[in-house]
């Protein structure tokens, strides 16, 4: 079983008990392991949000952070302190000058993706995109992952600066497969689907969770109309 938990949003609200911040977050569960993609922006949150999960920075196998800015990787410093050895997996441009630059990644801690590619040491099912650039902002690079379960593919995004549409586009590249049922979850910013590709789409799309910085929500809701919500901090998502 995969379980998608959201540690990090402030989209719509969250279950009793957990809090919402500004950001993004979430906790990948593939089998035993637990992957942190990205980290919001505030550290406490994004901490009693997680041991809410009976979940500690210890019992993390990895942290993946899909842009350098700051409200996806400032909570960061709070994991590292209770798991300074956890390796965080960061994209090939990640030094590169952009605006609302995020806080440094320790260089022990760095695994940097060259490439897109099936992370096996994690998982054998969990892939990292490559990396694609937007010019939102002043210029920012950006990755996702997708996890593989059974004859299902689940794309996770960041803030999807460059487009979903190039993200949906690497499955070639990753040798993953196009005519499988998908879902997507995560902030989707700017981007919309034009009538024709959301009707392309949609046979094969399971769900669409919509996160942090979409901005496109009623657009994206006609379109996948029951097939598309609004993510909500504290739920997980089992697939």
């Amino acid at each position: 079983m995969v379980r998608i938990t959201v540690l990090v949003d402030d989209l719509n609200g969250a279950n009793n008990n957990f809090e919402c911040s500004y950001g993004f977050s979430a906790l990948i569960e593939i089998e035993h392991v637990k992957i942190l993609f990205d980290t919001g922006t505030k550290q406490k949150p994004l901490l009693r949000n997680l041991n809410l999960m009976g979940c500690s920075p210890k019992d993390l196998s990895a942290i993946v952070l899909s842009h350098n800015h700051f409200d996806h990787t400032d909570g960061l410093p709070i994991i590292l302190k209770e798991n300074p050895e956890i390796p965080v997996y960061v994209n090939n441009r990640w030094d590169e000058p952009i605006d609302h630059r995020g806080i440094k990644v320790p260089l022990k801690n760095r695994r940097i993706v060259e490439n897109g590619s099936n992370i096996k040491e994690l998982n054998p099912n969990f892939y990292i995109t490559d990396t694609f650039y937007s010019s939102d902002y002043g210029g920012v690079y950006e990755q996702a992952c997708y996890i593989k379960k059974d004859e299902h593919l689940i794309l996770i995004c960041g803030c999807c600066h460059p487009g979903l549409t190039i993200f949906l586009q690497n499955r070639r590249l990753l040798n993953l497969p196009n005519e499988v049922p998908l879902s997507i979850m995560g902030g989707l910013h700017g981007f919309k689907f034009t009538k024709m590709e959301a009707n392309k789409l949609y046979p094969r799309l399971n769900h669409i969770i919509l996160f942090h910085c979409t901005s496109h929500i009623k657009t994206f809701q006609k379109q996948f109309k029951e097939k598309c919500s609004i993510g909500i901090v504290g739920k997980t998502y089992e697939f």
